[in-house]
């Protein structure tokens, strides 16, 4: 039977849970409510702070909200370097070489440990430097932001990506949402699946 021309359209769609449309950077970071979740604040911390902390479980956002920091950073020429997931090791090794006035932006904090994140915190401070970190839990320094997945959020970020055709609805993101419990990365990821099944099949 000959296709039509809407389901080739649907077919040939591009899917809306891509990488390229969902990785940290792409969409902005949203509060657990799914409203706009501005980073001067956070900026406006780090003057009375130098090592802050972003904390949440797993794909809430909290990357997202880092690579926010790091454009703002850096549309204002001020010097940064972003790290994402390193070992303890790699992180020490960037504090070290960073300049004086260098904000550290690094991702995956848990990873570095206990007795090297004080010492990278120490070794920051000697430099000069300012820390930003992303953790799963409290990590021994004033707590910036806390992030928190939510079907609210799941919904706003879904309506910042590319339309889905009408192949996902509102039963889907909440299906995915209490699946994933919560992991909103996991949750995309599930949503870009269904959304291949239904565009081969339409």
């Amino acid at each position: 039977m000959m296709a039509t021309a809407s389901s080739l359209s649907v077919r040939h769609r591009s899917n809306p849970f891509a990488t390229r449309h969902t990785r940290p950077g792409a969409v902005p970071p949203l509060d657990p409510l799914g409203g706009p979740l501005a980073v001067g604040p956070v900026l406006a911390m780090l003057d009375r702070h130098p090592a802050l902390a972003i904390v949440g479980p797993h794909g809430t956002g909290k990357s997202t909200l880092l690579a926010a920091i790091a454009s703002e950073l850096d549309s204002a020429g001020s010097p940064l370097v972003l790290r994402r997931r390193r070992d303890s090791i790699a992180a020490l090794r960037a504090i070290l070489r960073a300049r004086r006035g260098t904000t550290l932006l690094l991702d995956g904090w848990e990873r570095v440990g206990p007795l090297a994140g004080r010492l990278a915190r120490l070794a920051a401070r000697l430099r000069g430097c300012r820390l930003v970190v992303t953790s799963h839990r409290p990590a021994g320094m004033p707590t910036a932001v806390a992030t928190a997945g939510t079907l609210p959020l799941l919904t706003a970020i879904v309506a910042r990506l590319p339309a889905n055709a009408g192949l996902i609805t509102p039963a889907d993101l909440a299906d995915a949402f209490a699946r994933h419990r919560g992991n909103l990365r996991d949750a995309l990821a599930d949503l870009y699946d269904r959304f291949e099944h239904r565009a081969r099949r339409a």
